[in-house]
Formats: structure tokens, C-alpha cells, sequence
């Protein structure tokens, strides 16, 4: 779990300039209804639950069960719904995932 909450740490501090205050955490689904449910541990160390906003992009929700781990983006001052890490997250993801 550490290097999961490393990994975090780095992502939140490369995010694009764009982002505004958003920053990356380790979630864990919890329920998947009509609302996607996440058990999310911060970069800062806190723990919280939060629902999976709604994306126009066609999000695949058949996907998601729970327990799966999923990073996720949100807003520290704002955490009540998350979204999905853009592109440019996920590959530095996969770049620290493989040294």
C-alpha cells in the first residue's frame, strides 16, 4: 500500500497545469448501482468515500466491481464526487509501474 500512496504522491505532483487543485488517490470500489461508490485513500493519508462523477465520454460502469482499485482525481476542497486521471496521469502511472 505504500507504493501505491507513492505513486499517488508523484502523480498529484506531475499533474498537467490545467488540472487546477485536483489531485490523485488509490480508490477501492465499494457499491456499483446507479451510482459508483469509492473508498479513496489521499496522498495526504485521509480516507473518505465519494461517488464517481457522471462522464459524457460513455464510461463503461460494467467494468467497475467492487473491490477493484482504481486511481482516481479529485478535488481536495471539493471531494464529493471524483472522476477517472486523464491520459497523461495513467501513463506516468504505467512509467513508475514499471521500474
Amino acid at each position: 500500500m505504500n507504493k501505491l500512496l507513492l505513486l499517488a504522491e508523484w502523480l498529484g505532483s506531475r499533474r498537467r497545469g490545467d488540472a487546477g487543485n485536483r489531485t490523485v488517490g488509490v480508490g477501492t470500489v465499494r457499491k456499483v448501482k446507479r451510482q459508483v461508490f469509492i473508498e479513496v485513500v489521499a496522498v495526504s493519508g485521509e480516507t473518505f468515500i465519494a461517488k464517481l462523477a457522471r462522464c459524457d465520454g460513455g464510461l463503461d460502469l460494467s467494468l467497475l466491481r467492487p473491490g477493484l482499485v482504481v486511481l482516481v482525481a479529485f478535488d481536495p476542497t471539493a471531494r464529493e464526487e471524483l472522476s477517472l486521471p486523464d491520459d497523461v496521469l495513467a501513463v506516468h502511472a504505467a512509467w513508475v509501474a514499471s521500474l
